[in-house]
């Protein structure tokens, strides 16, 4: 069975095959390989280190680089980066192949349940746009033509290899868990406008729509052809969702606006002069009794061993995504309660989701 399950697009038993393997690859570099980086941590760098300085290691940024000068972590490394970018060119032969075919199943014709909106002045926040985030060729703001949908096809195709790669079970989809987080905790909230953030290709999209069947929904994200493919995948499902292209740092909506904000897995892959920006504009466009809430992948650094704060770093540096160890080192306290919203009216917690294990999320409720 082919591990992509797409509405639009297709894969050949040779595209599937490539797939397979490379997902076998980068799970034997991830979950065979990987954990042994910890007796070379233990037993060479840092013995090496000690031996240098007298004392062990007093973060991971002194952790990493005496470890870029093991072969262990080198090889790791080098055949970590080159199952990524088998990844990629897997996905992108995918949706090179049928590219056109693509563009004429994502052009709606006829009657709209929803909307979208495209803005070619919008200027993309070098966060985005000087980063290929996760290697992805082009980057999340790859704009091709009016009609492109590359960017939606690439990280939709990738999708599939990239979470299993890592050793993330299937299941039940992550916003599910923020859903059930936001419905236990704020009992009595009903939605009537709910603003996704980030949505990318739509992946969560569809999630928020059947959670909250009385609301309209709204969703942005500062790629066009991540918003063409969602767009086309809501209206396939005959779901109505009002797509625009903006810059969650200012965007286009009134003052209190919406009842709900979310994002999910959106915030690490912005920056720390954004986050407070993004949090402010929330508090601004959210009603009255209003929630916002973002999940992002658990890592606060405080809480973790050092070897791991060292391990799970290995994403700022290599795997193109700068802002991920400021972000797991920042207390998001901070940034939220200087958007405006209470101290006492915010969380950040830990949610369980079976099957996957954990997220993290945070955010508050405007009073």
């Amino acid at each position: 069975m082919p591990l992509l399950n797409h509405p639009f697009i297709q894969v050949n038993h040779d595209e599937n095959a490539r797939d397979e393997f490379v997902l076998g690859l980068k799970r034997h570099i991830n979950l065979n390989f990987g954990p042994k980086l910890q007796d070379v941590y233990e037993k060479k760098a840092q013995p090496s280190f000690r031996k240098e300085k007298g004392r062990n290691f007093k973060n991971r940024h002194e952790a990493r680089k005496q470890m870029v000068k093991e072969p262990t972590f080198q090889s790791w490394g080098s055949l970590w980066s080159t199952a990524q970018g088998l990844m990629w060119e897997t996905s992108e032969s995918k949706s090179v192949r049928q590219y056109d075919d693509l563009i004429d199943k994502t052009t709606i014709r006829g009657k709209k349940k929803g909307s979208i909106k495209t803005n070619s002045k919008l200027e993309i926040p070098r966060y985005v746009s000087a980063v290929d985030i996760h290697g992805m060729p082009g980057g999340y703001g790859l704009e091709l033509n009016d009609k492109d949908i590359m960017s939606g096809a690439l990280y939709d195709t990738s999708g599939s290899i990239y979470g299993k790669g890592q050793g993330l079970r299937g299941g039940n989809h992550p916003s599910l868990a923020l859903i059930k987080f936001i419905k236990n905790r704020f009992p009595n909230l009903k939605p009537k406008k709910i603003l996704e953030q980030g949505c990318s290709a739509g992946g969560s999209t569809f999630f928020w729509s059947k959670a909250f069947p009385e609301a309209k929904i709204f969703a942005i994200d500062l790629g066009a052809g991540m918003l063409r493919m969602a767009h086309a995948k809501m209206e396939k499902m005959g779901v109505e969702v009002h797509f625009s292209q903006q810059n969650a740092e200012k965007t286009e909506f009134p003052d209190n606006h919406f009842d709900l904000i979310i994002s999910n897995i959106m915030i690490h892959e912005t920056s720390s002069k954004a986050l407070p920006k993004i949090m402010k504009d929330c508090h601004r466009i959210l009603k009255k009794g209003g929630v916002m809430a973002h999940m992002d992948v658990p890592l606060r650094n405080k809480e973790l061993p050092a070897y791991m704060e060292w391990y799970r770093d290995w994403s700022t540096h290599f795997n193109h995504e700068p802002f991920w160890g400021a972000l797991h080192d920042m207390d998001i306290k901070k940034p939220i309660i200087a958007g405006g919203f209470k101290k006492q009216n915010i969380f950040d917690e830990m949610i369980p989701d079976n099957p996957h294990g954990v997220w993290w999320a945070a955010g508050g409720q405007k009073v």
